[in-house]
C-alpha cells in the first residue's frame, strides 16, 4: 500500500518538475528570441531564467505559501463611512450637489 502512494504523489511530482523545466525554457526561448532584437539585451541561459522566473515570483506574489479562507475584513468593511459616501455619491449623480470651478464659483449645469 505504501508503495502505490509513492507511485500514486511521484508522478504529480516529476510532472510538476518537468512542467517547471519546460515553462522555464519556453520563457528562455521567448526572451532570447525577443529581448536582444528589440532591447539590445542580453543572451541568458536556463539557470538565469529560472533565477529570473524565481524573483518574479517573490516580487509580484510573495513568498507565502496559499490563500487564507479567511481572507480579512472587505472593502465595506474597511470603509466605515459607506452610508455617506454612497449617499454623497448618489447626490452628486442627481445634480443635487453643487459643483465648483478653480475658483470656488458654483458651475451651473447646463
Amino acid at each position: 500500500m505504501r508503495t502505490n502512494k509513492f507511485f500514486y504523489y511521484g508522478k504529480f511530482v516529476v510532472l510538476g518538475i518537468a512542467g517547471m523545466i519546460l515553462f522555464t525554457f519556453v520563457v528562455m526561448w521567448l526572451w532570447n528570441w525577443l529581448v536582444p532584437e528589440l532591447f539590445n539585451g542580453p543572451v541568458i541561459v536556463f539557470w538565469q531564467t529560472l533565477g529570473l522566473l524565481v524573483l518574479s515570483k517573490i516580487l509580484f506574489s510573495g513568498i507565502g505559501g496559499g490563500h487564507s479562507k479567511h481572507p480579512g475584513p472587505k472593502f465595506d468593511d474597511k470603509c466605515g463611512d459607506r452610508d455617506k459616501w454612497r449617499k454623497k455619491f448618489e447626490d452628486k449623480m442627481n445634480g443635487k450637489v453643487e459643483e465648483k470651478d478653480v475658483e470656488g464659483e458654483v458651475v451651473e449645469p447646463e
